[in-house]
């Protein structure tokens, strides 16, 4: 019953090939549709849950300094002028201000300065050269603050000679918010006992660009199980869950929440497939909320420990991403996440190169076996 890189690679094919998997947008809805189709011709009950969404439409932007011109985009949890605005002045504290972000997880350079007394800020982000790297949005719900915009690190040097020559500076921003919705994908492949808790397999499906590393492995994995759960012969219910609004603060599982409180604690355990599960030059991080579910990963499922290099086993009460909405509503979980991937959040994160498939099939039959040895705690 091993999952084929093969398989995993064709699966990432297509997910890289719809486009840009921002929420809410038609390539999310269309993906969404995508993984609903899939899963009904394998046999899988699957449905699309929708939710209300007021989705960000940016108009272009841009940061002028003197000569120097280089595009940008604004980030989606920071004031939002009409679109189009531009806002004029200098590098400079009371002005615009500037900073150099190295991380795209949590920007502790730019939540210092979020409430200055500027007019923008501009944010040069640090990502792999050549592409443009983006930070997720943890505030989109209540988005607050001056405007921000984002512009590749590799202008950073010509922005700073911009500060320091005291040149006029321009920064164009703006846009529109329009109500519409998303959509979370929900299916269910029976267990012989249906009375039992579920096993969840939760895996985000939104994200920045085309995030074949980022989300595909996650995808591929999720599907390939979907598509061999019913040889398992599983006493309990297994529960596939793929969400959007990752990048937005994780607003798609908190959604589906809203409509399904109790699932978080009634489910037996949850498996996260979080980023980066299988993207080149990561590696694997599994974690778990207890020990119990570390030792079922570690020691019940020994075919994680066939990817190179060893995935990095801890039991942790932060957990990053999705985990951590289940685990502040009273769930179990273990998460599957691939740590330093180079690619992360830039638009140079594109099937093929971005992904090993090799790993991401090895990780599946692992994920496949700690199925298996949740459903023997009966």
């Amino acid at each position: 019953m091993a999952i084929s890189a093969e398989a995993c690679s064709e699966v990432i094919r297509v997910f890289d090939s719809q486009g840009w998997h921002r929420t809410a947008t038609e390539v999310d809805l269309q993906s969404g549709r995508w993984l609903v189709d899939t899963l009904s011709m394998m046999g899988v009950e699957a449905r699309a849950v929708p939710f209300p969404f007021s989705r960000i439409d940016a108009s272009e932007c841009v940061v002028s300094a003197g000569d120097f011109r280089v595009a940008a985009v604004q980030t989606m949890d920071s004031g939002l002028p009409p679109p189009n605005t531009t806002i004029r002045g200098v590098f400079g504290q009371g002005s615009i201000d500037l900073v150099r972000v190295q991380s795209h997880g949590v920007a502790a350079e730019l939540d210092g300065i979020r409430r200055s007394d500027c007019k923008a800020i501009v944010a040069a982000v640090a990502g792999y050269p050549g592409g443009t790297t983006l930070l997720n949005a943890w505030g989109y719900d209540k988005p607050d603050g001056v405007p921000v915009v984002q512009v590749p690190e590799t202008a950073w040097e010509d922005l700073v000679g911009a500060r320091e020559a005291g040149v006029p500076v321009e920064v164009r921003c703006g846009g529109t918010r329009t109500a519409t919705t998303g959509v979370n994908v929900l299916a269910v492949v029976p267990g012989k006992r249906r009375s039992l808790p579920p096993v969840v397999v939760l895996t985000p499906r939104s994200g920045w660009w085309h995030c074949a590393g980022e989300r595909g492995g996650g995808m591929a994995i999720w599907l390939e199980v979907a598509r061999t759960a019913d040889q398992l012969g599983l006493e309990r219910d297994l529960v596939f869950l793929a969400t959007t609004g990752h990048e937005l603060g994780f607003l798609g599982i908190k959604r589906y929440f809203d409509s399904d409180p109790d699932l978080a604690r009634r489910a037996f355990a949850w498996i996260h497939l979080g980023a980066n599960i299988g993207a080149a030059g990561a590696q694997l991080m599994i974690r778990a909320s207890d020990q119990g579910l570390l030792t079922v990963a570690r020691e019940l499922a020994p075919t994680f420990g066939a990817i190179s290099p060893s995935p990095l086993f801890a039991t942790t009460d932060r957990p990053v991403g999705e985990a951590g909405e289940v685990l502040v509503r009273g769930g179990r979980f273990i998460s599957l996440v691939g740590a330093n991937a180079p690619l992360f959040h830039s638009t140079l994160d594109r099937w093929p190169g971005a992904v090993d498939f090799g790993v991401v099939a090895t990780a599946a039959d692992g994920v496949l076996e700690t199925i298996r040895a949740l459903d023997r705690q009966v």
